[in-house]
């Protein structure tokens, strides 16, 4: 039989989405792009110029969609090399003057297995964290699974069999992959599979007998100095420094995070336009079902950022105060999240005298009565929601008639 064409493989759009809403980064270290940041900035050590980050992102882009091996993807990016002049060592120049120059190698074997399989992974760990997070209800845990690697570590074989809720934080730091290589991965089991594994007390893997362990295995850290910066991490030990973070729960944050620093940059129409488009999309309710905590823009405010002195105009509110409000508020729906740039435009904003960083804007919505709505500056000078939730009408008229308003 013949073997199946891996190239006819399409990638999820979770997996092609994390890749394709980054930001090329040239840079000379990897160092110089932390955590973090590789959740929504694209880099390759020593590619500096911005036509070779380019061929870099490209070719994998299209390996990581149409599901390429190494060896198809080494052919095709050797070829953009060699157009690009880089078929031959060079010497390459630290912009930041931080090292010496150094003889690069792009074409060479080890350099490009590390940069297919640590951008294919990384893709592929923030795809299933995203469909984790969607299918969580009916499958609430997750099973650590040995590595495949032909030589496994030691600290990874001693996670394998780990039984731990979907959301439990030690996910935070040792979703697979953990370092340069790792084939180590997890397996989303429904509450009758994981009381069966449990009753088991092992499963076998590989032909071999692994444990099963409810407890949250104990996490030893030890201090990373990055030398390019300065900035000291600590990362636990078993994993590779940079490999320290989910890249799922990474993207969801700086997603958002980049989204509203784009939104704060452009005119109030256009920021008007692209919140509306937000908020009636089909991902608001997995943003704010997200375990970690993220702001969403929900408004534009110029007035309020005028009197309030804030950074900026685009008013976000955090998903925890989301969840908190729809939980304790049945008339606090997402329909009412889309409603906050009506109320901040129509609404009757007044100083109740809570201090200088907030204000309080009431309005009588059709259908649902009145509402009250409290803006607040942060510590960092941009607008967000304290709160939103609705108020008698007496209340209501009582505070416009004593504090004014516009």
């Amino acid at each position: 039989m013949a073997e199946p064409d891996r190239d006819r493989f399409r990638a999820p759009r979770e997996v092609t989405d994390y890749f394709r809403d980054k930001t090329s980064r040239p840079r000379f270290s990897w160092l110089d792009v932390w955590g973090e940041e590789h959740a929504h900035a694209f880099t390759v050590a020593k590619a500096t110029e911005t036509e070779l980050i380019g061929a870099f992102r490209r070719s994998l882009d299209t390996a990581i969609t149409d599901g390429q091996t190494f060896e198809n993807w080494k052919k095709g990016i050797r070829g953009e090399l060699e157009r690009l002049g880089w078929a031959k060592p060079r010497l390459v120049e630290d912009p930041d003057g931080i090292d010496p120059p150094r003889l690069v190698d792009f074409t060479s074997d080890r350099r490009l297995k590390t940069i297919f399989w640590s951008n294919m992974r990384a893709a592929r760990a923030a795809g299933q964290w995203n469909r984790v997070q969607r299918t969580k209800a009916a499958l609430p845990f997750l099973l650590y699974v040995r590595t495949a690697a032909a030589d496994p570590r030691p600290e990874h074989l001693v996670w394998a069999g780990t039984l731990l809720p979907v959301d439990d934080p030690w996910w935070d730091t040792h979703f697979p992959p953990n370092g340069w290589g790792c084939k180590c991965a997890v397996r989303q089991v429904s509450r009758f599979e994981a009381r069966r594994l449990v009753g088991d007390r092992e499963i076998t893997i590989d032909g071999e007998a692994v444990p099963v362990s409810e407890t949250r295995p104990e996490i030893q850290t030890r201090p990373f100095v990055n030398r390019r910066t300065g900035e000291i991490t600590q990362v636990p030990e078993g994993i590779d420094a940079g490999w320290h973070t989910n890249p799922g729960k990474a993207r969801s944050r700086t997603l958002v995070t980049r989204l509203v620093e784009e939104l704060q940059t452009q005119g109030e129409a256009t920021a008007r336009t692209q919140i509306a488009r937000v908020l009636d999309g089909p991902d608001v309710r997995a943003v704010i079902g997200l375990p970690e905590r993220v702001r969403l823009p929900v408004a534009v405010a110029p007035q309020a950022a005028e009197t309030l002195s804030a950074s900026g105009q685009v008013v976000t509110m955090s998903s925890d105060t989301i969840v908190t409000k729809m939980s304790k508020h049945a008339l606090v729906t997402l329909e009412l999240l889309g409603r906050i740039q009506e109320i901040v435009d129509e609404g009757r904003m007044l100083d109740e005298g809570r201090g200088d960083a907030q204000r309080q804007i009431y309005l009588e919505l059709e259908g649902l009565g009145w509402v009250k709505l409290v803006l607040g500056r942060s510590k960092d000078g941009f607008l967000y929601v304290r709160t939103l939730y609705q108020v008698a009408a007496r209340k209501a008229l009582k505070s416009i008639e004593e504090n004014g308003g516009r």
